[in-house]
């Protein structure tokens, strides 16, 4: 059955680990699964055959079933994964992934094993995305129409099949705002037209009418992922109390392993509106 409809799928993205905890309310019981590793990133070769072991925790007080499934992966434009149905996306390594055992039964602290392996087709390039949910359901006593609460996470599956990514990006936009006090929020857009995954470092430069440089930022996009065909917007302030009125040009800069660096600049005044985002490129 569907889960319940607050449910939220969460996802280990990129991090050192993660528990979903779910309460059964005045019972002071868990469902609680953790899953290890977070992330699996694989360079493989065409036709390329490997397996890896995903280990599953019971962290709870009660016994429950996980069940594994495949799922797409795709990134929001904040850097947030949006999960997709399995083979849905083009760029999908559902199909590659099989998994031992898709049904799994766990005792309160009880830990195990679950061997994946990953085939590679022979023809294939560039990137492939994914994440292999665990799923544990138990009855909800509170849900008297017997709907299910469920809890699911698993590992980010980030495959490059080796030497056929070309990675290549550009920028699509640089927004200009008005901030608290006399900052100014600076949105960078980074669109990723190649066919893998990079992870991009962003850094803004502030020049006046003169061309001196007279601000510099670094532009904060978490880890940076940018996937293919993915758009993300990375942000940073600059504090403008010392900058006076007058034309100003904002350059954003990104760089990444194997990307080569891309930028773009506009033109914008101060003092900012306050009733909208600006940013004009520059001639």
């Amino acid at each position: 059955m569907a889960p319940c409809a607050g449910h939220r799928l969460s996802i280990a993205l990129l991090m050192s680990g993660v528990t979903l905890l779910l309460a059964r309310a005045g019972l002071g019981e868990t469902v609680a699964l953790s899953v290890s590793p977070p992330l699996v990133e694989l360079s493989m070769a065409q036709g390329g055959d490997r397996s890896f072991d995903i280990t599953i925790t019971n962290d709870g007080d009660r016994p429950f079933r996980a069940q594994a499934q495949m799922a797409d992966l795709v990134l929001n434009q904040a850097g947030d994964p949006v999960p997709r149905p399995a083979g849905s996306d083009k760029w999908s390594v559902a199909p590659w992934v099989t998994v031992d055992g898709k049904a799994i039964d766990l005792q309160p602290g009880e830990q195990k094993k679950v061997r994946c392996r990953l085939r590679v087709p022979r023809g294939q390039s560039g990137g492939r995305y994914g994440a292999l949910l665990f799923a544990a359901q138990r009855e909800s006593e509170l849900a008297s129409s017997g709907m299910r609460i469920e809890t699911r996470t698993g590992p980010v599956l980030m495959i490059t099949v080796a030497r056929t990514e070309r990675r290549k990006a550009e920028v699509a936009d640089v927004k200009m705002s008005a901030a608290e006090g006399a900052e100014v929020l600076v949105t960078a857009t980074l669109r990723n037209s190649g066919n893998a995954h990079f992870r991009a470092l962003g850094e803004v430069m502030i020049r006046d009418s003169a061309k001196r440089v007279v601000g510099r930022l670094r532009l904060d996009g978490g880890t940076g992922t940018v996937l293919p065909d993915g758009v993300r917007n990375f942000t940073g302030r600059w504090d403008a109390k010392r900058a006076a009125p007058g034309r100003y040009q904002a350059e954003a800069r990104f760089r990444a392993a194997g990307l080569v660096t891309v930028n773009r600049a506009v033109e914008f005044t101060l003092p900012l509106a306050t009733d909208g985002a600006v940013g004009q490129p520059s001639e």
